[in-house]
């Protein structure tokens, strides 16, 4: 089966019901991609038409064309909602760039306009696929992704969408880079540009070209740099890191979770199938888009939605209704009474991959949780992603209980009176 028709069950389909629906591209083989790639040959550049409020070039119609770039295509989480092709109004480099734009203002679904190609050319390097972009009124979020596929297509090599970084609203031309390493076993290597909800981008300036070392990777999938120790350490093993190849692929606030294993308050191992049992007898139970069971020793029953402008995790928990919205500038957490609503602060600095969500008060971060890796991705592993929000807890640190400064009273010097009428001088005007 060609990486074109397995994608939209891989990397970009929300899931199993949403990907039965599409139409599979054009049957071709894809080719290796040579070390510098770009949207087809150019056409003859048009005159750059009036700029628009935001301060992007109008898109003239007689600019755009809908045949696509030889060896890209659309695939998209809902038919129809979303189309490609070829721009010459005001590229940012060369004569022409390509675009993406959503047909409707629906922001639960994504399309992706991409190319796949073999990985034998770049086996063993360390890859960076870069680009120049523009985008417009995008309500949701866009960005650059690749993804570094193996023998087993379920488990990627190495993937990023740049949604730890995502491109929101209105912006003129920069350029992005995806860096990723291409393992010696890797097969497969696809690229291109996402958006989830509305809006339009367009991208040219395209390449693909090995780096070394010193370009660092953007890889969501690599297990985070370890600080050093609090002291010297002795002669006996150490504890292994768990994870797809001793890495852990996502985080929820301090809780860590791969592929086998949940590492929360209450962690959770995965059993047969689709099947987690937890230390505490907790066991939860994984089909489709819902997770039921118990976890810490509570009834649960939810379901997972994503691949649209946000990631949503609806259902209850212990009997009491439970909501959590992850989007790219936001996050809300709902459970009986109690709600965190954050939002994210591009501008403080966090570990690679992560998004840090805050509530603030002035000039005082009073409420922070970190959303790190895959948890971040359009495709998030359900029940460990479920499970580390859940541990994560739903009350504000600002609405934290508060040990209260209990202090013995302060004998007053004034002597008492029982005089009738009396007042005494702390109660004088």
């Amino acid at each position: 089966m060609s990486p074109r028709t397995r994608i939209l069950g891989l990397l970009l389909s929300g899931w199993t019901s949403l990907a039965s629906a599409q139409t599979p591209p054009a049957p071709a083989q894809p080719s290796a991609a040579p070390p510098t790639a770009a949207p087809p040959v150019a056409t003859p550049p048009a005159a750059t038409p009036p700029s628009t409020s935001q301060g992007l070039p109008a898109t003239s119609p007689s600019a755009t064309q809908s045949k696509l770039p030889q060896g890209w295509y659309v695939t998209e989480s809902a038919p129809q909602h979303y189309e490609a092709g070829v721009d010459a109004s005001a590229p940012c480099e060369g004569s022409r760039s390509a675009f993406l734009r959503s047909r409707t203002q629906a922001t639960d679904s994504f399309g992706t306009f991409m190319q796949a190609f073999s990985a034998k050319d770049f086996q063993g390097k360390r890859l960076r696929f870069t680009a120049a972009v523009r985008h417009q009124d995008v309500k949701g979020w866009a960005g650059l992704w690749m993804r570094v596929e193996g023998v087993d297509p379920k488990q990627p090599l190495a993937f990023d969408n740049m949604q730890s970084r995502a491109l929101v609203g209105t912006h003129g031309c920069k350029r992005y880079d995806v860096v990723l390493d291409v393992p010696k076993e890797a097969t497969t290597i696809m690229a291109g540009l996402i958006m989830s909800g509305a809006g339009q981008a367009w991208l040219d300036g395209v390449r693909f070209e090995p780096v070394d070392a010193s370009v660092k990777t953007t890889d969501l999938l690599s297990a985070p740099q370890q600080p050093l120790p609090s002291g010297p350490q002795g002669l006996d093993d150490a504890p292994p890191i768990w994870g797809r190849k001793n890495m852990p692929l996502g985080r929820v606030g301090a809780f860590w979770f791969d592929s086998q294993r949940v590492e929360t308050k209450t962690p959770l191992v995965r059993g047969t199938g689709s099947t987690w049992k937890g230390s505490f007898g907790d066991e939860l139970f994984e089909h489709g888009i819902e997770v039921n069971g118990a976890y810490e020793v509570r009834d649960l029953a939810v379901k997972v939605r994503a691949g649209g402008a946000a990631t949503l995790i609806e259902g209850t928990w212990g009997g009491s209704p439970v909501f959590v919205r992850l989007s790219a500038d936001t996050l809300e957490m709902r459970w009986g009474t109690l709600r965190r609503y954050l939002r994210r602060d591009p501008t403080i600095v966090t570990e690679k991959g992560c998004n840090a969500y805050i509530q603030s008060r002035g000039r005082y971060v009073e409420d922070r949780l970190d959303v790190c890796g895959v948890a971040l991705a359009t495709r998030p592993p359900l029940t460990q992603l479920v499970a580390a929000f859940l541990s994560s807890g739903f009350r504000s640190d600002s609405d934290a209980p508060r040990a209260v400064d209990i202090r013995p009273p302060v004998r007053s010097s004034q002597a008492y009176d029982d005089r009738e009428g009396y007042i005494p001088p702390s109660g004088r005007q």
